[in-house]
């Protein structure tokens, strides 16, 4: 202010207050605002703010790139318009409601062209001073192309499994009609021992037949339940062989285990001679008995065993060496399978076969 002596100016008195800080961190605001606003403008992701009513407030200019539509556009207008599925924005809100935020939530946009617009959106509310929600602030990152991938993949994969399931529906199809083949020709033939021949060459046949039928109708196509197909097979060559139902009583004990279908076919051979051998041998001129046939896992390894108390497996044959086709198999396959093949003689006769499944 002006000093006066006599009401004449003799000069001017002031205070000066040092700023310097102040402006120093006006300074500092403004350059991050702008650091901000660089972000905001030029990052991939698309950054958004909306009201609680879902009015967009705010979002970055990187949504033109993916969408079509400039941020002037889009400003005021309420996100469900943009959703594909309109419901998906519902489930959306009572997720950031109760979490109080969203990761990786995907969505589908449609674009300005109306194309797909597949995005994941990271979310959560926003509260005002009184920690009362005022709207909600996210990002979204388009996955529109891995998507595109996922599906064009999920496409291969069905149709590559159709594929499959016709192979093993062919498979199974071809294998019954060489049944029926052998069943017909059999019908020609007088000779009583080859026409048994022809039966087991037809039951091997089935037992074949009847793996690719259970993985044409498994939603896994190379895997089945080998206990359920044991105890299929055991109970149709029961009604092939057994004419008097009375005389031989067949128990089956087995687990509900999937096997792949590298051990499945060489081990439903076995599964076919074994109780072929068992019901056809054990009890000749109408003798009674009864046939157990179990199949479980044991620590780290199957078991597979037919053990039926009929007359006994004949002292005089090596099962591993014998000029009996059904045993030659049976001792091939299991090798095949990396098992290992035990007979024990007591009180009738069982065979039990111990492996693990292949690793292929």
């Amino acid at each position: 202010m002006l000093l006066n002596l006599k009401n004449k100016p003799i000069g001017i008195e002031g205070t000066l207050r040092d700023i310097t800080e102040r402006k120093k961190a006006e300074k500092a605001l403004k350059n991050s605002e702008r650091m901000y606003r660089n972000i905001f403008e030029n990052v991939q992701d698309i950054f958004y703010q909306t009201d609680l009513k879902g009015n967009i407030i705010e979002i970055s200019p990187s949504i033109e790139r993916y969408s079509g539509y400039k941020p002037e556009e889009l400003i005021n207008k309420t996100v469900e318009t943009f959703y594909l599925n309109p419901e998906d924005r519902t489930y959306l809100i009572k997720e950031i409601e109760k979490k109080g935020e969203v990761a990786d939530y995907e969505i589908i946009l449609k674009a300005k062209d109306n194309n797909l617009l597949y995005v994941s959106t990271n979310a959560h509310l926003l509260f005002d001073s009184s920690k009362n929600p005022i709207g909600i602030e996210g990002s979204l990152r388009d996955i529109t192309e891995r998507k595109n991938i996922e599906i064009q993949l999920k496409n291969s994969l069905t149709e590559k499994e159709m594929l499959l399931k016709e192979i093993h529906h062919r498979v199974k199809n071809n294998l019954m009609i060489i049944s029926s083949l052998l069943n017909l020709q059999s019908g020609y033939i007088k000779d009583k021992a080859s026409q048994n021949i022809f039966k087991e060459s037809q039951n091997r046949a089935r037992s074949m037949a009847l793996i690719h039928e259970r993985l044409y109708q498994s939603t896994d196509l190379k895997r089945i339940d080998f206990g359920d197909y044991i105890t299929s097979l055991a109970t149709e060559l029961f009604h092939t062989y057994v004419s008097d139902r009375n005389l031989i009583e067949l128990k089956i004990n087995v687990e509900d285990i999937l096997l792949d279908i590298n051990t499945s076919i060489p081990l439903g051979l076995i599964v076919n001679e074994l109780i072929t051998n068992s019901i056809k041998h054990g009890f000749p001129n109408g003798r009674k008995g009864k046939i157990n046939i179990d199949f479980y896992l044991k620590n780290d390894h199957y078991e597979f065993a037919v053990k039926d108390n009929g007359i006994g497996f004949p002292e005089d044959i090596n099962f591993q060496n014998t000029n009996s086709l059904g045993l030659q198999i049976v001792n091939s396959l299991t090798e095949q399978i990396d098992g290992e093949i035990e007979l024990n003689k007591g009180n009738g006769t069982e065979f039990k076969i111990t492996f693990k499944e292949l690793d292929i």
